[in-house]
């Protein structure tokens, strides 16, 4: 069979599976009550959200005494090396000035990496903790007879009942708490 026949199925067929529901409706159709929610928000307040953010926050801080530790202990080398230079020899000289440049380089790459290693991990944890609240967010999104949630700061103008930001993070809390 051709590609464009296997094409033109394929579509034919995906537009009778949408379109399906709309011929058996009788009437028009039902009004799409929308929600919306502020995602930060939620993460940023909600216990779960609190304990991650603490979480990273702290690895964070580990990660810069660390980095602090080892450039102090580079300009330490450094300054050794330095005094070093008018007692020895040139090219031996010229040998550990390039050692300590390599190994300086080195790492600083690896305290960037595992820097970009922490943020893709924080960006990561808060994305699954967010997909966590789902069914929370489903639940609220139930009992305001809502079928589409939208980002809140995605929307241009929306009314305090639609908002149901702080419903969920009373709700998270209550059911998940800190997430242990």
């Amino acid at each position: 069979m051709s590609r464009f026949r296997l094409g033109f199925f394929k579509g034919f067929f995906l537009l009778l599976l949408l379109a399906g529901p709309v011929f058996g409706q009788a009437g028009p159709p039902a009004a799409q009550h929308v929600v919306v929610v502020d995602f930060d928000e939620v993460f940023r307040t909600t216990l779960y959200g609190r304990r991650i953010i603490a979480e990273f926050q702290q690895a964070n801080q580990a990660l810069s005494e660390e980095f602090e530790r080892i450039a102090e202990e580079l300009i330490a080398e450094e300054k050794a090396l330095s005094d070093l230079r008018g007692r020895t020899d040139p090219s031996a000289f010229k040998e550990m000035a390039l050692a300590f440049d390599e190994k300086s380089t080195k790492l600083r790459q690896e305290q960037e990496d595992k820097r970009v290693e922490l943020k893709i991990a924080g960006d990561t944890a808060q994305s699954d903790v967010l997909k966590q609240f789902g069914p929370i967010f489903v639940q609220v999104m139930q009992e305001h007879n809502a079928s589409i949630l939208l980002e809140k700061k995605q929307v241009v103008l929306v009314i305090a009942s639609a908002d149901i930001t702080k419903e969920a993070i009373r709700r998270i809390d209550q059911e998940l708490g800190d997430g242990r």
